[in-house]
């Protein structure tokens, strides 16, 4: 078996009987126009023709339909995979982006077998699977984690899969850090910058523990961190700073099993050759560079609406938005929200929303708020209304770091207000 490492969570994978393409992304200003690759390498200098396609899930780093007809037009069609989640919210994008996807749990190819273990932790807002391969001829096998936040339930049967295989995992492909928004978007870097660095090494420290956690679970004998390898382009290229988000190289400081590749890189799992590895971190100057190509690029809400603010009835809007994320609500405790829509900064209507009831009402700019726990969201008033109509996605403008958010209190993180948000459309 034959790993290869083109960029990002995008892997090449051959078997005795098959080859198989992971998460290809490759177009630039993903997430609603946020997101970059570190590195813009012409991916057809590294990638061959492949049997299947495997998409973890729907995010855009990594299921990008464009690219994907981009093979298509190189090689022809090819089957993609991608896991059985009951509410299989990514075939259904599929369907609307002219791909046939085909959700499965297993796959035998000759001596080749293919496991897809969807992460269901009982969430509508469930996306995430991992995927198994096991060569019954040279007895290889890996485990392509992707972005599985642990689960027990999810790792256990990942185990039991490899266990009952009959062979010890040779590869784990897993990550090593956070994407998402958080601390960038929480503070003013003007004001709190040290609270923003702070935060962000705390971060980075967290996207470490959890690898040292899944390499003690399966104990692999190599173990490849990838995926999350990106910029913040545009107007939030100072953000980048603030991100903890680790370069996975580090991680070979405190674990000598780590292997991190250069574009093209590659290790032969029968022999353990390996080709193409990286040997530093990304210089100050590389990084630079890269910010100096893409700090002109725009947002899509940004080219996508032009009307004016005026034109646009939010409060209908919102009311709408409130009655459909009410019905799928999986808050179990009293929160609120505050959206302050803006333009250049400046607050044009402020919303108060209760998850309790889903009342929401406009209030007062200067309203203060006393609740003890509530998020309040500083957004652009072209972005909410993508985001109120469907044009957006909560999740994307989320993870695209898109809008500001501030939090109280500030580490109360909780899964289901944020699955609240994927759902506060009108759509």
């Amino acid at each position: 078996m034959e790993v290869k490492y083109i960029s990002s969570a995008c892997l090449q994978i051959k078997t005795s009987d098959a080859c198989i393409l992971t998460d290809p992304w490759f177009t630039q200003g993903v997430y609603d126009g946020a997101w970059f690759s570190m590195r813009d390498i012409d991916p057809f200098d590294y990638i061959e023709e492949p049997d299947f396609i495997y998409v973890s899930h729907i995010h855009p780093d990594h299921y990008d339909p464009n690219f994907i007809k981009k093979i298509f037009n190189k090689f022809g069609k090819k089957k993609i995979l991608i896991p059985d989640f009951e509410k299989n919210y990514l075939l259904i994008k599929g369907k609307s982006d002219g791909l046939e996807l085909t959700p499965l749990r297993d796959l035998h190819i000759g001596n080749t077998s293919f496991y897809i273990e969807e992460n269901d932790m009982g969430s509508l807002s469930d996306i995430d699977s991992a995927l198994i391969i096991h060569d019954k001829k040279t007895n290889k096998t890996m485990l392509n984690l992707n972005d599985c936040v642990p689960h027990e339930p999810h790792l256990k049967k990942l185990k039991s899969i490899i266990s009952n295989l009959k062979t010890e995992l040779d590869l784990l492909a897993l990550g090593y850090t956070g994407a998402g928004p958080f601390p960038q978007t929480y503070f003013d870097p003007d004001q709190e910058r040290d609270i923003l660095i702070s935060k962000a090494e705390e971060k980075k420290k967290r996207g470490f523990k959890r690898y040292s956690y899944y390499d003690n679970f399966f104990n692999a004998q190599y173990n490849l961190p990838f995926a999350g390898e990106y910029l913040l382009g545009g107007n939030n290229i100072h953000l980048n700073q603030y991100r903890g988000v680790a370069d996975a190289y580090e991680v070979t400081s405190f674990d000598e099993k780590a292997i991190v590749f250069n574009p093209g890189g590659k290790i032969n799992l029968e022999c353990g050759s390996k080709t193409n590895l990286r040997d530093h971190i990304y210089s100050k100057s590389f990084i630079d560079d890269r910010l100096n190509v893409i700090q002109a690029a725009k947002m899509d809400y940004e080219k996508d609406f032009s009307m004016a603010p005026e034109k646009i009835n939010f409060s209908r809007l919102m009311n709408l938005a409130a009655v459909n994320a009410q019905q799928k609500s999986e808050i179990n405790s009293s929160y609120y929200f505050v959206f302050s829509i803006t333009s250049k900064d400046l607050v044009l209507y402020r919303y108060l929303l209760s998850c309790d009831t889903g009342e929401i009402k406009l209030i007062d700019y200067d309203q203060k708020i006393n609740f003890e726990q509530y998020s309040e969201i500083f957004t652009d008033y072209r972005l909410m209304f993508g985001l109120l109509t469907g044009f957006y996605h909560w999740n994307n403008a989320d993870i695209g770091s898109a809008y500001q958010t501030r939090r109280f209190p500030t580490d109360n993180f909780q899964m289901n207000v944020q699955g609240y948000l994927n759902f506060f459309t009108a759509a």
